[in-house]
C-alpha cells in the first residue's frame, strides 16, 4: 500500500531521536495513523500533524465509498453542471470534512484510489447510472396499490372500466413523479454526459452502467405491468411481447417527461370517463398508455377472477 501523507513539525521535533521519527514514519506509511499518534516507548509521540490523513481503519474501499457517496450527494442536490465542474475533489473533500471531520488532500486519493479526477467523476456517474433507488417508481406503485383496493373486477365490463381508471390514475402519478424527481433529472444528465463526453473509455463505462440500470427498471415494470394486465383479465395480442409493451410505455413516459421539463408539458385533457359519464382529467401520457394497452392486449376469454396482488418493489 502506498504511504499516506505524514508530516512532522520541525519546531516541535527538536529533541527527538531519529529512531522515534523512523517509527512514526513507518506507522504512517503502513496506514496506522493511530499508532503514528501514540507515544513511542520513550514517551515521545511519533508525529505531531496527521490531520490530513485518513483514519487508521479507513481502508481503500471504505475511502472510495465515502467519496462516491459525497459526490452523489452533491449531484443530487445541485444537478450535474457542464463538464462536471461541480464534481471536483475539492468540493467532495469539503463535503466529507463537513460531514465526518475527515480531512483529505489530492495525495490521499490520487493513484491510491483513482488515477485522477476524471476517473473519479466517471465512477460517480457510473454509480448514479447503476442506482436502483427510484422514488418516482415507488410513488406510481403506491398510487396503483391504493387504486386497486377499490376496483370492481368481477365482470369483463367492470374490468374494462377499471382499465381506464388504472391508466388515468397511474399515468397521472407517473407524470407527476417523474416531473418532480431529482433522481430522474440526474439520470437524464448522465445520459447526456455518456453521449457528449470525448473520452471513449468514460463513454463506454457510463453507457454500460446505463444499460444495466435500464435493464433493472424494465424488468421491474415487466413484472408489475404483466401482473396488472393479468388481474384486469387481459392477454397479449400476437405477436407482441411483454418486453415490447414495457419498452414502448417507458419510452413514451420518458419522452413526455423530457418535454414537460422544457415547456411544462401539454395541458391536461378532459374526457367523460367517470362512472356516470362525468368529466375526468387525463394527462397526455395516461391517454397514450390506454392506447398502448389496447394495441398490445385483448380480453382473455379464459380469465378467472383473481384478487389484485399487493403492489410493491
Amino acid at each position: 500500500m502506498q504511504g499516506v501523507p505524514y508530516r512532522i513539525d520541525g519546531a516541535r521535533a527538536r529533541g527527538r531521536s531519529r529512531a522515534e521519527f523512523a517509527t512514526g514514519e513507518r506507522w504512517a506509511h503502513d496506514g496506522d495513523v493511530e499508532a503514528a499518534r501514540r507515544p513511542s516507548d520513550s514517551g515521545v509521540t511519533g508525529a505531531t500533524d496527521v490531520g490530513e490523513v485518513p483514519k487508521a481503519n479507513q481502508r481503500r474501499e471504505e475511502l472510495r465509498a465515502t467519496l462516491l457517496e459525497a459526490g452523489r450527494d452533491i449531484l443530487h442536490e445541485e444537478g450535474l453542471e457542464t463538464g462536471s465542474s461541480n464534481l471536483t475533489f475539492k468540493r467532495v473533500f469539503e463535503r466529507v470534512e463537513e460531514k465526518s471531520g475527515l480531512r483529505l488532500t489530492n495525495a490521499s486519493v490520487i493513484r491510491r484510489v483513482w488515477e485522477n479526477q476524471a476517473d473519479f467523476q466517471a465512477d460517480v456517474l457510473v454509480a448514479i447510472a447503476h442506482d436502483q433507488a427510484r422514488p418516482e417508481i415507488d410513488v406510481t406503485v403506491k398510487a396503483l396499490g391504493d387504486l386497486f383496493e377499490g376496483l370492481d373486477l368481477s365482470t369483463e365490463e367492470s374490468r374494462g372500466r377499471a382499465l381506464q381508471e388504472v391508466c388515468r390514475v397511474g399515468g397521472a402519478a407517473s407524470t407527476d413523479a417523474l416531473g418532480n424527481s431529482t433522481n430522474w433529472s440526474l439520470w437524464i444528465s448522465v445520459v447526456a454526459m455518456a453521449t457528449a463526453t470525448t473520452r471513449p473509455e468514460q463513454r463506454r463505462r457510463i453507457q454500460q452502467a446505463l444499460q444495466e440500470g435500464f435493464e433493472v427498471v424494465v424488468e421491474f415494470w415487466e413484472k408489475l405491468l404483466g401482473r396488472v394486465m393479468q388481474v384486469l383479465g387481459l392477454r397479449l395480442r400476437r405477436p407482441w411481447t411483454i418486453r415490447q409493451f414495457t419498452m414502448a410505455v417507458t419510452s413514451f413516459s420518458e419522452g413526455c417527461s423530457l418535454r414537460q421539463r422544457i415547456d411544462g408539458g401539454p395541458e391536461g385533457i378532459v374526457r367523460p370517463t367517470g362512472p356516470n359519464g362525468e368529466d375526468q382529467e387525463w394527462t397526455l401520457f395516461a391517454a397514450g398508455l390506454e392506447a398502448f394497452v389496447h394495441q398490445f392486449y385483448e380480453p382473455n376469454p379464459d380469465h378467472v377472477s383473481m384478487p389484485a396482488a399487493p403492489f410493491g418493489r
